[in-house]
């Protein structure tokens, strides 16, 4: 599903214009990508938790070269479903 379809899909499903699902989807996202960014966790009752991790600086083997190199560390982001999400998903 691209994001036309989901935006399209909520409207169908709340009675909301499309515009008005588009706009709350951006400024959902917007809210999300900003509070990641300062490494605050966000947590979806039902759907799970988002949050940042920091990755340590290591060092790595490159076939190639047949050399050592240091990855620098960096930020990722790590998802955790819920146990309702895994559940659903899961039924049979």
């Amino acid at each position: 599903m691209n994001n036309k379809e989901f935006i399209d899909k909520v409207s169908l499903k709340t009675n909301f214009e499309t515009e008005d699902v588009k706009m709350l989807t951006s400024a959902l996202i917007e809210v999300v990508l900003g509070d990641i960014a300062e490494g605050d966790s966000i947590t979806i009752q039902g759907f799970g938790v988002f949050e940042p991790r920091e990755k340590a600086r290591r060092k790595v083997f490159n076939p190639t070269t047949k050399t050592f190199i240091i990855v620098p560390p960096k930020t990722t982001l790590s998802y955790k479903m819920s146990a309702a999400l895994k559940e659903r998903l899961n039924m049979e």
